[in-house]
This record gives structure tokens, C-alpha cells and sequence, in this order.
């Protein structure tokens, strides 16, 4: 007969368990491969949508391969895009039926015909001449999907469970496979916009479950780990439209391999801190068991089916929630509601010139590839910059220094000379280093401003605010016709904001992770009585 020492299992549970070992590395290497797919998705339009070259096809002069640069027999002054000039019959007739400056008359119809440099995109599969803001619209689109997705995304988070909303969120994304097919570009933005709200909630059910698999002493390698994926995605997929090119082929092989994440039901495990605090004891001791097993802790299953549930909540420091907390709760903790103004701003900062940045990359001097490539592996020491400022010197701090600094070089590079390509392309990826270290910062921050209780819910209030900055970001370029410099005067204003605002929110780097409203409020009372 075994004899169980139960205050040893209790001393042993909370301290082994807690260490990152094989079973974490396994579950965040799970929830990387998603978010990889997906963010090659979310930036799907940079080049898939992206505007080539055209000009007016006039079919009675064309040459059997025409050409997109301007012919020699096109008449002066006349807009080659959207306007073709009217043929003399008789004067073409004279001319034995070939095209040249006296051919036309001096009347302009609209063109409703074009010739592309290249088929490599819905811009010219989709006919969009002389429509560019049919193009920028599909970026929008798709972030506009994104704020539905992350409206719902968070609660069904909290509500239904990490594991089967990161599932359907992953599997969902198959969807935009379907765009190949499409030869109508209102559909086409129906279902860029179906598939974003089905999957982009990923993004919010991963991070809350990185950070909850991993444990309190990972909460910035959480963050930076879900951002890093996302990097990856995006560098991966600029390296794949370079050698694809053509966009279904883009489409094809970025939407599909997401069908094999249906075997997360079986791989992926669900975060035992939601299981307790949702009450679900019996799930949680089974995880338990499968870290045990798998991190190899001289813990038995016996030993853990031997403790009370509430012995179980009291180590891993989780209060039973005798009334779920619901939105009532949220409406009256003065300080819960701060932390969602100031963070959504932060989010919707944060995204705005990313996803800004991201769009504004292929404009720069040189090749838009390498380009968009440079940009993306900026994000790499980004990130590490903000998991060592995060650690060394607080999150709020590095939070407003990275948004002050990201603004200096934004308006450096803008007012830099043209003539120097290098210098106004390094002012523009420091500025970039800047947004990558806010843009991973803030997930981290929020998800220890909130409890476990409403994580999800509101972290998702900070996404949703963050898909309106990526919304409005693809129609940035548009506003450089009024003025070049508008653009980067519009991001450094938000970054200024944003880390004016901070000042509101407490440093939570030697804070615990609280898992109810109650106890934030309560914590916060303490400090300013102690005040």
C-alpha cells in the first residue's frame, strides 16, 4: 500500500510543475506553428493585392505583344492610365490603319480596357485599372474582419476554453483558399473578410495561452516568443511571394497546410490555470498528470489525485469565483476600466504603424522585396531589445521610450534627402525597431494588467482597438498626395499619445498575475492607502 505525503505533493506540485521543462517547449512550439500560418495570412495583401503597372489598351492600335510603357504614338498631355484619346476614322484609314500622333481627335473617353505589366496580382486578374483604392481596400477589409473576430474571439476565449477556440480559429483560416476561384472583386472582399474574422482571434487565445502554459516566470519570454512567430510568418512569406510571384500559387500555398492543425485536438493540451479557475478540476489533474509525465517530476498520479481541489487551487495561488465576473464588474473597478482605455490605445498604436510600417516598406528606394524582407527581420532584435529592457527595466518604461523613439526616426526619415536612399532607409527601420519593441510589449503589459477571470475578454477589447489601427494602416500611402511627409506626421502623433498615457498605468514587473477583478481592486487600494 502506497502512503502519500500529502504537504510534501503540495510543496512538490507547485514548485516542479512551475519549472519550464519539455511540456511547455512542446505546447509553445504547438502554438507557434498557427500563428506562423496565420500572420502570413494577415499580410497576405501586401503583395497579393498589390497595384502593378497599367495603362489604357487602345485596341485599334495595339501591337500583337503590347507593351505598358507608354507608345510612341500616344498623343502628349493625355493620362495614358484612365483616359484614351479617340481615333479619327479617317485619319486612320489614311495612315493604312496604324496608330500615330495625328490619329486622334482631340475628345478623351473613359478607359474601360487595360494593359498590365503583370497578372501577379488581383489587380490586374481582377480588372482594377485605374481603381486603386480597390486594392488598398482589401487590406482594410481584412482588418475590418479582424475587430469583428477579436470582439467575440476574447470571450468565447474565456468562455469555451483556450484549446477549442485556437483550434477553430487555426482551421478556420482554410477559407481563404477559396479566393483562387474568385473572379468578382466585391466577392473577393467578402471572403477576405469572412476568413479574417474566422481566424485572426488567434491572436488573441495564443498569447493568453502562451503565457498561461508558461507560467508567472515567462511572462516576457510569452510575449516575445508570440511575437517571434509572427516575425517568422511575415519573413517567410516575402521570401515566398518573391519565388511564387503569382498570386494564387501565394494564396495556395499560405491558406491550405492549415487543415493539418485538426490534429491539435489530440496534441494540443488546454491551460490548467483556466481549467481551475472555471472549476473543472478533473480536466486540470489530467494535465497535471501529462506534465508530469512529460517534464519527468517525481510525482505520481496517485499523488495528484490524492489532493482536494482546494488544495490544488491554494499552491497554484487560483481563488475559486464563487459568481463569474462578467462585463457589470468590469464596467464598475474604476481601475480595471483605466487599464482598457490606456492599453487600447497602446494596441491600437502599436498596430497602426506596424501594419503602417509593413505597407510603407515596399514604397521605400530600391527592390520592394528586399525591402519588405529588411523590414520584417528588424522585428528580430526588436524583440530581444524589448525582452532585455522588459526584464532590466520595466514595462512601462520601455513601453514610452520605444514609442518616443520610434516617432524621432519616423519623422527623420521622412524630411531625410532623397538623395541618400541608405540613410532614409536606416532612419526607417530604426523607427521600425522602435514600433517592434512596443508591438510585443503591449501584449506582455496587458496580459498582467488583467486578471485570468476576463483575460481573454479584454485582451480582445485591446486587439479589437489594434485591428482598427491595422485597418486604417494599407490607407496611409493615400494621404501622401496631400502632403509626402503626412503620413509619418500621423504616426509619431499616436506614439507621442500612447506613451503620455502609459503614465496612468501601474509597473507590473514585480507584480503577481492576479486571477479575479476583486483582487486587483483590492491590491490597487492597498497601494494608494499605503500611498
Amino acid at each position: 500500500m502506497t502512503v502519500i505525503n500529502v504537504a510534501k505533493v503540495q510543496g512538490d506540485i507547485y514548485k516542479q510543475i512551475e519549472k519550464f521543462g519539455r511540456y511547455q517547449l512542446f505546447q509553445y512550439f504547438l502554438i507557434c506553428i498557427p500563428l506562423f500560418m496565420v500572420s502570413m495570412a494577415h499580410v497576405n495583401y501586401v503583395f497579393v493585392a498589390e497595384e502593378v503597372d497599367y495603362r489604357c489598351k487602345v485596341p485599334e492600335c495595339e501591337s500583337l505583344d503590347p507593351s505598358v510603357k507608354t507608345p510612341p504614338w500616344w498623343p502628349e498631355n493625355v493620362d495614358e492610365k484612365c483616359f484614351r484619346p479617340v481615333i479619327d476614322p479617317e485619319a486612320f484609314n489614311l495612315g493604312n490603319h496604324t496608330c500615330s500622333n495625328s490619329t486622334f481627335v482631340e475628345l478623351l473617353e473613359e478607359c474601360d480596357e487595360w494593359i498590365y505589366e503583370n497578372h501577379n496580382s488581383i489587380f490586374s486578374e481582377l480588372n482594377l485599372g485605374c481603381e486603386s483604392w480597390k486594392a488598398t481596400l482589401v487590406g482594410s477589409v481584412h482588418n475590418a474582419g479582424m475587430i469583428l473576430s477579436m470582439l467575440f474571439t476574447g470571450w468565447v476565449t474565456d468562455k469555451l476554453g483556450r484549446k477549442p477556440t485556437l483550434i477553430i480559429c487555426s482551421v478556420g483560416g482554410c477559407i481563404g483558399a477559396i479566393k483562387i476561384f474568385i473572379t468578382s472583386y466585391y466577392t473577393y472582399l467578402v471572403v477576405e473578410f469572412l476568413e479574417s474574422v474566422v481566424c485572426s482571434g488567434l491572436y488573441t487565445v495564443a498569447v493568453v495561452l502562451l503565457i498561461e502554459v508558461g507560467g508567472e516566470s515567462k511572462r516576457v519570454l510569452a510575449g516575445v516568443i508570440f511575437s517571434y512567430a509572427v516575425y517568422v510568418g511575415e519573413v517567410a512569406f516575402a521570401f515566398i511571394a518573391m519565388g511564387l510571384k503569382f498570386w494564387k500559387l501565394i494564396v495556395l500555398v499560405v491558406y491550405t497546410p492549415m487543415i493539418l492543425l485538426v490534429s491539435y485536438i489530440i496534441l494540443l493540451k488546454e491551460s490548467t490555470r483556466w481549467q481551475m479557475l472555471r472549476g473543472k478540476m478533473t480536466e486540470a489533474k489530467d494535465t497535471l498528470k501529462v506534465i508530469s509525465k512529460s517534464n519527468k517530476l517525481n510525482i505520481s498520479p496517485e499523488e495528484i489525485d490524492a489532493l482536494s481541489d482546494e488544495e490544488i487551487r491554494m499552491k497554484f495561488n487560483i481563488e475559486t469565483q464563487k459568481e463569474k465576473e462578467n462585463f457589470r464588474d468590469i464596467l464598475n473597478s474604476k481601475e480595471i476600466m483605466t487599464r482598457i482605455g490606456v492599453t487600447s490605445i497602446c494596441f491600437f498604436t502599436s498596430s497602426f504603424l506596424y501594419y503602417g510600417l509593413v505597407v510603407h516598406s515596399i514604397l521605400l528606394p530600391g527592390n520592394k522585396y528586399t525591402n519588405f524582407i529588411l523590414s520584417s527581420l528588424t522585428s528580430f532584435p526588436g524583440d530581444l531589445l524589448a525582452f532585455y529592457t522588459f526584464n532590466k527595466f520595466g514595462r512601462r518604461i520601455t513601453l514610452q521610450s520605444g514609442y518616443a523613439f520610434s516617432a524621432i526616426f519616423l519623422i527623420a526619415q521622412t524630411y531625410a534627402p532623397d538623395s541618400i536612399t541608405w540613410l532614409k532607409v536606416l532612419l526607417f527601420l530604426l523607427g521600425k525597431l522602435g514600433v517592434v519593441v512596443c508591438f510585443t510589449g503591449i501584449y506582455t503589459y496587458s496580459l498582467e494588467l488583467f486578471p485570468t477571470s476576463v483575460r481573454g475578454s479584454l485582451v480582445g477589447c485591446g486587439n479589437t482597438a489594434a485591428r482598427i489601427g491595422a485597418m486604417l494602416a494599407p490607407l496611409t500611402p493615400l494621404l501622401t498626395t496631400e502632403l509626402t511627409a503626412l503620413p509619418s506626421i500621423l504616426f509619431s502623433s499616436t506614439a507621442v499619445v500612447s506613451a503620455l498615457l502609459l503614465t496612468f498605468t501601474p509597473e507590473t514587473r514585480t507584480m503577481p498575475m492576479f486571477d479575479t477583478i476583486a483582487q486587483i481592486d483590492s491590491y490597487k487600494n492597498k497601494v494608494t492607502t499605503h500611498l
